[in-house]
């Protein structure tokens, strides 16, 4: 059997800047997927996006920059440019007890809402978490050995054999609780390529850890944790959470995480801003904590107010959100952004900002 479905989103955003002032964000995005079952077990999936951009599609580092790091790069850009690629495209089979995957899949297990230590690959996008991410090129296999216990292994391709990644993890369900261990070996850019113009000086990371999820007195908790090593650096990062549904609707998230690769205050460092802008730093900060009230209101409309503060450095950013599903297959959202903090902070470049987004399933 053969199933397509899909998605047309459009989103309007603006954002103002203390260098810049107001700047004006705009795409079209339409996503496809094709998902089709066999015998034996067997399936495959795919999904292709096409996203076009309009309006001020050339970002300035100096606007998302420190001040006093806004100098050093001068009138450098990121361009906003159309996109169409393969969100996902893999298949699995199952010979025997063993299941098999290859293709673009989601490498992603983590127990907490935000920030997950445990995945490794195509981390979340902390001001939207919830949002839909990118798959991995992998082959990967499962065995289980039980309800919610399964065994499996993963290989990344990236360069040659030595830079590719390796990745071992076992979960397990004991005592009402989900529990799992993990240990990577994966390759990282020293130095970001925005910065080099290269795709090489990279350096093996080796990471070793393991995450909780349950129920406790009521509440959901999760906890993640991972030890990693990297040219010559050790640190730690522990994520702890939990949630608590009101009899209202009402649903309460509390989340703390703590970044040993960071910094307990600013300033911060040219190279942690560029790997944070490019994704391969989670936080500037040692110690980040996030949280999120959200209650419906009747069956169409939802509420909600989000928050994240660096707990070393004091700046943070609020996020009011709104949601509306104007019918069975139309979903309305808009998120506001409101930052504070001072020059040289986490979060204290920014200033205001939000989008309006609409989509329409198919």
């Amino acid at each position: 059997t053969v199933r397509l479905t899909g998605y047309l989103e459009h989103q309007f955003s603006a954002n103002h800047y203390p260098t810049s002032g107001w700047q004006q964000l705009d795409y079209d995005r339409i996503r496809v997927d094709v998902n089709a079952r066999a015998g034996m077990g067997s399936r495959a999936s795919v999904a292709v996006v096409y996203q076009l951009y309009r309006g001020n599609t050339s970002i300035a580092l100096a606007d998302v920059l420190p001040e006093e790091l806004g100098v050093v790069v001068g009138d450098a850009t990121v361009d906003l440019e159309t996109r169409h690629y393969l969100n996902h495209a893999y298949f699995t089979i199952r010979p025997g007890p063993v299941e098999l995957t290859a293709g673009k899949q989601f490498l992603t297990w983590g127990a907490a809402a935000v920030f997950n230590p445990t995945e490794l690959f195509r981390p979340k996008n902390i001001l939207e978490p919830g949002y839909e991410r990118e798959g991995v090129g992998a082959i990967s296999a499962k065995l289980p050995f039980g309800a919610l216990c399964d065994f499996r292994v993963a290989w990344v391709p990236d360069g040659g054999f030595e830079t590719s990644g390796k990745l071992v993890r076992i979960r397990h369900h004991l005592a009402g609780f989900d529990l799992s261990a993990i240990a990577a070996e994966i390759h990282e850019q020293v130095l970001p390529s925005v910065v080099t113009g290269l795709d090489g000086l990279v350096e093996r990371r080796r990471t070793v850890g393991g995450d909780l999820t349950g129920e406790l007195f009521g509440l959901g908790v999760w906890t993640e944790a991972t030890w990693s090593n990297f040219a010559g650096e050790n640190w730690l990062e522990v994520t702890a959470g939990g949630n608590y549904s009101l009899a209202d609707g009402t649903l309460l998230m509390l989340e703390g995480f703590f970044n040993g690769r960071g910094e307990w205050d600013a300033p911060y460092s040219a190279t942690s801003w560029l790997h944070r802008l490019t994704g391969t730093r989670r936080t500037l900060g040692k110690g980040i904590l996030v949280g999120n009230v959200t209650r419906p209101f009747g069956q169409l409309w939802s509420l909600g107010m989000s928050a994240l503060g660096n707990a070393g450095d004091g700046s943070g950013v609020v996020i009011p959100s709104v949601s509306y599903s104007f019918a069975e297959n139309v979903d309305l959202l808009f998120n506001g952004l409101v930052y504070f903090g001072g020059s040289g902070t986490e979060f204290g470049a920014g200033d205001l900002g939000g989008f309006l987004r609409g989509r329409v399933y198919f």
